[in-house]
């Protein structure tokens, strides 16, 4: 199997996560720019996006969910996602770290519009504050209650580490100072030394 990414991506952060807390062994992992719209990327991925997961027999898995969802189902006894099957409630979760992961990425987008002089203010503030809202709504429910590692701690340690990797001015711990605390010790874990970007 191939992954594609890109280590700045906290989606494929997180897909490299589950490879690595899973011991997934046989994985080549492929830095691609998906800017650069390469052939071998786009062969497997029309959308030219990252995480891409080829498997062997050719195909391709593309969406940091469905590949998380895939390699948990196949190589960790779904370990990570057990928990949440027809549980509504932790799937709105997973949705509203989601919701996080969108504006955080687009908020780092809309800063390097600045360069072309098209940062839009009203976008960055927009991103900015759904980021905090959500933070602050994601330490009321629990997420990091669990003391045995879950999908959803996973996707919390790879948001909160890109915050601080590309918005290192947001000082989200003021106002979610228990997820703060909480990250300090997990993201002591080998599985996110072994894939923070450098």
């Amino acid at each position: 199997m191939k992954l594609y990414y890109s280590d700045a991506s906290p989606y494929a952060r997180c897909v490299r996560v589950f490879i690595c807390y899973h011991k997934i062994k046989g994985i080549e992992e492929i830095i691609a720019n998906p800017f650069d719209n390469a052939p071998e990327l786009l062969r497997v991925n029309p959308l030219a996006k990252i995480p891409c997961l080829q498997l062997n027999d050719g195909s391709a898995l593309f969406d940091s969910e469905v590949i998380m969802r895939f390699l948990d189902t196949e190589f960790g006894q779904s370990r990570l996602f057990g928990t949440m099957v027809n549980n509504w409630s932790q799937q709105c979760h997973f949705s509203l770290l989601k919701g996080i992961f969108e504006s955080a990425v687009s908020l780092r987008q809309e800063q390097l519009r600045d360069e072309e002089g098209l940062r839009s203010a009203f976008w960055t503030s927009r991103f900015e504050q759904a980021l905090l809202r959500g933070l602050k709504e994601i330490e009321t429910i629990g997420i990091t209650y669990s003391a045995e590692l879950t999908a959803l701690q996973v996707m919390l340690v790879c948001l909160l580490e890109y915050i601080d990797f590309r918005h290192p001015d947001i000082l989200w711990r003021n106002l979610a100072p228990a997820l703060g605390l909480w990250l300090k010790e997990t993201q002591k874990a080998d599985a996110f030394v072994a894939t923070r970007p450098a």
